[in-house]
């Protein structure tokens, strides 16, 4: 590992994909697409920490860490974590589309 916690940040996409894959199950339904997530993960001893950035230019951001075996089979816990980013992400999104309707 690098002294620069940024040369160890990975996309999500390629690092885990299975867990890509449910985060983009579960923004879908929600009616958000992929894009509009910025998925990135830096690979600990314990597992992954997982951090999420979203809004219009990806300024909030949600973390959580996930074990080796949930990135490879994402458990509830890693679904509370996404449906919850995702609700937060909705909001926002709302939020902002209702600001630029008034502008």
């Amino acid at each position: 590992m690098s002294n620069n916690p940024a040369l160890d940040e990975k996309l999500l996409r390629f690092a885990a994909p299975a867990l890509y894959q449910q985060m983009a199950d579960i923004f879908s339904s929600y009616h958000i697409h992929p894009y509009d997530i910025h998925g990135s993960v830096i690979k600990n001893e314990n597992g992954f920490d997982v951090t999420l950035r979203f809004s219009q230019s990806f300024s909030q951001s949600v973390s959580t860490q996930v074990s080796f075996d949930q990135a490879k089979n994402p458990d509830k816990d890693v679904v509370l974590f996404f449906e919850e980013t995702a609700e937060k992400c909705k909001s926002l999104l709302i939020s902002d589309y209702y600001k630029i309707i008034k502008l």
